[in-house]
C-alpha cells in the first residue's frame, strides 16, 4: 500500500551533487522531506512544478533585518520568501542601540522571531569591547549560529571597534563552542586616515567612497584575522570579501596552514563595480565598497575553483534620503538584498554560463548551511526541512522597485534583465509565496539553531 504523505511535489528535482534536476517526487511529513523518488508518491496535497524545477530553498546567511528600524524582521523575511530564501541568518547590530550580546537579547530576539518572521531564521551575536566574556559560551548554549564583530569603529555601542588583544582573548572563548566567528575586516587606521584626507582636498563625490577605502584596508586586516584563528583555533568565516586576495588569503591558510577558515563575498561585488557609484550616487554605497571590473573578474574565477565558499546578500536597506546626500561620506552604506539573491545569482552565474547548477547551490544553499551547522537546511533529501523553490529557469523579468517586498530603500539591480524566476517558496512545507504574492504569515518563520 502507498504510503499517504501530507505533500508530494512532482518536478524536476535539484538533487545533491547533480548538474541537471531529475524528474521525482518528494514526499513531505510533518515539514520534513520524508522520501525522494524516481516513482510516484500519494499525498493529501500534491503540487506539480511543470517545467520548472524544485531547488532546495536559498540560505542567505548575512542579513541586516533590523539595522534600520523601518526594516524589521517581518519586512525582510517577506523579501526573502518572495526571493525564494527559506532560512536567513540575522546580524546582531540591532537599532536602537541594542547590539545581542547577551543571552537575554538572544532570547527576546529568538521570542520575536516566532512572532514576525514568515521564513526561518538563525542568529550571529555578537560581544563588547570590554568586560567579562561568560556571554559567549552562554549565547553558543541559546543557539547562537556565530559571532560577528568588527576591526572598524562603525557604531560605537551597536557595532563597535574590537582591539586585537580583545579579539585573541575572544577568539579562544568562541574556539571552544565550535562556532564560527566573523568579522568586518578593514583597517581603521587606513580607512579613516584616507577618508580625512579625501574630504578635506574636498572630494566627496560618490566614487570617492570606493577610492577612499583602498585594498590594502581588506586584506591587511583579513590577514590579520586569519593570524588570530591560527592561534586560538577559531573557525574564521570571513565575510563580504571583495577582492580576490582575500580568498587567496583564506586558500592558503586553509590548506597549507591549517586554519578552519571559510569566506563569502556579496551578490553586489560579483554584479556591479565602482562604476555603479557614478551611475546611481549613494544608493550604491555599501561598505567594503564595490571595486574594479578586474576584481569583479577575479571573483568569479574564485567562485568557479571553489576558494569562495558561499554568496550572501549584507541585506541593509535605508530610507533613500539617508543615502543620496551632497557628500558621500555623509550617505549610510548598505543595500537592500534579500530578494535577489538568488534570482540574479542564478542569471549571472548559471543562466550565463559562469558556472554550473550544482555549484550555484552550493553557494547559496548546501554552502552555508554546513558553515553554521544548520543540518536540515540546503538540501533535497531524506530528513532535510521541506524548504524548497519552484523556480522556473527560463523566465525573463527586470528588476523593478515597485515589485519588490522591502519596506525601506532602492535597489542598484533595478533595470537589470533577469533570467530565472521564483515562483513559489515553501518553508517546512508551508507555502509562502505564490507567484507575485507573500502568502506566509508572520509566524510562520521560525528559530533555527546550528544542528537542526
Amino acid at each position: 500500500m502507498m504510503e499517504n504523505f501530507d505533500l508530494v511535489v512532482k518536478g524536476k528535482l535539484a538533487l545533491p551533487g547533480g548538474q541537471e534536476p531529475v524528474q521525482g517526487f518528494l514526499g513531505v511529513l510533518d515539514g520534513r522531506i520524508a522520501a525522494v523518488s524516481r516513482t510516484e508518491l500519494a499525498g493529501s496535497e500534491v503540487v506539480d512544478a511543470g517545467e520548472a524545477w524544485v531547488l532546495p530553498g536559498f540560505v542567505d546567511a548575512h542579513v541586516h533585518c533590523r539595522s534600520c528600524v523601518d526594516e524589521g524582521i517581518t519586512a525582510t523575511t517577506r523579501a526573502a520568501a518572495a526571493g525564494g530564501t527559506t532560512t536567513i541568518i540575522d546580524m546582531p547590530f540591532d537599532k536602537p542601540d541594542r547590539p545581542v550580546n547577551t543571552l537575554e537579547r538572544l532570547e527576546a530576539k529568538v521570542a520575536d522571531i516566532g512572532k514576525e518572521a514568515v521564513v526561518d531564521v538563525g542568529l550571529y551575536v555578537t560581544f563588547p569591547p570590554t568586560g567579562p566574556l561568560d556571554e559567549i559560551a552562554r549565547m553558543a548554549d541559546g543557539g547562537a549560529a556565530g559571532y560577528k564583530v568588527s576591526t572598524i569603529e562603525v557604531d560605537p555601542v551597536r557595532f563597535p571597534r574590537i582591539s586585537d588583544h580583545r579579539f585573541v582573548e575572544a577568539f579562544r572563548e568562541i574556539a571552544r563552542t565550535g562556532r564560527p566567528v566573523a568579522a568586518h575586516q578593514e583597517n581603521q587606521e587606513i580607512i579613516f586616515g584616507e577618508a580625512a584626507r579625501f574630504q578635506a582636498e574636498g572630494r566627496t563625490a560618490p566614487l570617492d567612497h570606493a577610492l577612499s577605502r583602498p585594498a590594502v584596508a581588506e586584506a591587511e586586516a583579513a590577514g590579520r584575522l586569519l593570524e588570530f584563528a591560527h592561534w586560538t583555533g577559531a573557525h574564521l568565516h570571513m565575510v563580504h570579501g571583495t577582492i580576490p586576495r582575500t580568498f587567496d588569503l583564506i586558500h592558503w591558510n586553509r590548506y597549507r596552514q591549517g586554519v578552519t577558515a571559510t569566506g563569502e563575498t556579496c551578490l553586489q561585488y560579483l554584479l556591479l563595480t565602482q562604476d555603479a557609484l557614478t551611475e546611481q550616487g549613494g544608493r550604491a554605497k555599501c561598505n567594503p565598497p564595490l571595486r574594479t571590473q578586474e576584481d569583479v573578474h577575479g571573483l568569479w574565477d574564485r567562485i568557479r575553483d571553489g576558494r569562495i565558499d558561499i554568496v550572501t546578500s549584507d541585506h541593509s536597506p535605508y530610507p533613500l534620503f539617508r543615502k543620496e546626500t551632497d557628500n558621500i561620506f555623509d550617505a549610510y552604506a548598505g543595500i537592500p538584498g534579500a530578494e535577489t539573491l538568488g534570482p540574479l545569482l542564478f542569471s549571472e552565474g548559471v543562466a550565463k554560463g559562469r558556472i554550473e547548477l550544482d555549484r550555484f547551490l552550493e553557494l547559496v544553499c548546501s554552502g552555508p548551511a554546513d558553515v553554521f551547522g544548520f543540518s536540515r537546511k540546503g538540501r533535497l533529501t531524506e530528513g532535510a526541512d521541506a524548504d524548497f523553490v519552484i523556480f522556473h529557469p527560463t523566465a525573463e523579468w527586470t528588476v523593478d522597485d515597485d515589485d519588490l517586498h522591502y519596506q525601506v530603500g532602492a535597489s542598484p539591480y533595478a533595470g537589470m534583465d533577469v533570467t530565472g524566476q521564483v515562483c513559489e517558496t515553501w518553508v517546512r512545507g508551508h507555502r509562502v509565496y505564490h507567484r507575485g504574492s507573500v502568502v506566509g504569515q508572520p509566524g510562520t518563520g521560525a528559530f533555527v539553531r546550528p544542528g537542526s
